[in-house]
């Protein structure tokens, strides 16, 4: 270990206790600051040419990435964290130490023109942590530098699903047919944005009334559709006097895509008085509902193509007066 992070984490135990973890967090952002000064050579912040074979290999790893069916748009952010840590710190990546990430998260955190905050500084440490490891596990470098930095903590907001009074206030806002059936379908299937977006007329069964979807990682699964949304969604397709084979289309005969439908969403939850409309709080709004109706945790996380359950939990919101009822039948 560097003297330099034996004399930072002598510190930072030394304040256990006596500080709270805010003041703690600015002492140990400030000495890894100042003691990046004293080094042999002065550490300079400049963007420096970038090591040809460090570019290389992240584009190697990008496709490895790719192959193991890791989504477009996670690929993209590994591009860009990477990239900006590698020319930040214009060395080798061989060479890169632990204390390099953790100086240019600080500087991130403290000194850069936007500062980020924890949660920002959380996702940019994975997207490090999995281009390290990669790069040592293909044994293109010996020790993983990312190994020995913690999950840097932050406040986690409760993201609340609808209420019923919310998703009937929407659905009243609705003027045609299309947006009817759309938000039919994202709450009664939990689908992801991105899922609705590709999904073709062929991809529904209406006589077994479910449908067939393409999930992260290229993984099928089957959601279902309630009476309400399947007779809402034939009611739409029947309107339609075009041949395309998207389930949802836009002006003319165009396919909606991902944005088409968040904008869309916003405009419905403007007119209706809802805040905080997006696809995403649908598949949320699901999840919460199946949970609190008694279904399994393990079956919840297959509608929603959840291979963790850890992540189904993330998404479901446990409310107070559920947290009460149990307890009021389990401890009498």
């Amino acid at each position: 270990m560097e003297i330099r992070e034996q004399i930072i984490q002598k510190v930072v135990r030394a304040l256990e206790g006596r500080v709270d973890a805010r003041t703690a967090d600015m002492i140990q952002d400030v000495l890894i600051m100042e003691l990046s000064n004293y080094e042999v050579q002065e550490r300079s912040t400049e963007v420096t040419i970038v090591d040809g074979s460090a570019e290389k290999m992240l584009k190697k790893f990008l496709a490895t990435k790719r192959i193991e069916g890791i989504a477009e748009s996670t690929l993209h952010r590994y591009a860009d964290e990477n990239r900006k840590l590698i020319h930040f710190l214009g060395k080798p990546l061989y060479d890169v130490t632990t204390y390099d990430i953790r100086f240019y998260l600080s500087y991130r955190r403290e000194k850069a023109e936007t500062k980020v905050s924890n949660r920002t500084l959380d996702g940019m440490r994975r997207c490090y942590s999995s281009f390290f490891s990669w790069l040592s596990a293909e044994g293109l470098i010996g020790r993983n530098p990312c190994a020995a930095i913690k999950q840097i903590k932050y406040r986690k907001e409760v993201k609340k699903p609808f209420s019923a009074v919310e998703l009937e206030k929407l659905r009243m806002a609705c003027t045609n047919t299309r947006d009817l059936a759309l938000l039919d379908f994202l709450y009664c299937t939990g689908c992801r944005v991105s899922e609705v977006a590709r999904l073709n007329i062929s991809d529904i069964d209406f006589e077994c009334m479910e449908c067939t979807v393409l999930g992260k990682g290229n993984k099928e699964r089957t959601v279902y559709l309630s009476e309400v949304a399947a007779m809402n969604l034939g009611n739409y397709l029947s309107s339609r006097k075009d041949k395309n084979e998207a389930l949802f289309t836009g002006k003319g005969t165009e396919r909606l895509g991902k944005n088409g439908i968040e904008v869309l969403l916003k405009k419905i939850g403007k007119k209706a008085g809802v805040q905080n409309v997006h696809p995403h709080r649908y598949r949320r709004t699901l999840a919460t509902n199946l949970l609190d109706r008694g279904m399994n945790i393990q079956d919840v996380a297959v509608i929603l193509g959840h291979a963790d359950l850890k992540t189904t939990q993330v998404y479901c919101y446990i409310s107070q007066k559920n947290v009460k009822n149990a307890y009021n039948k389990y401890a009498s």
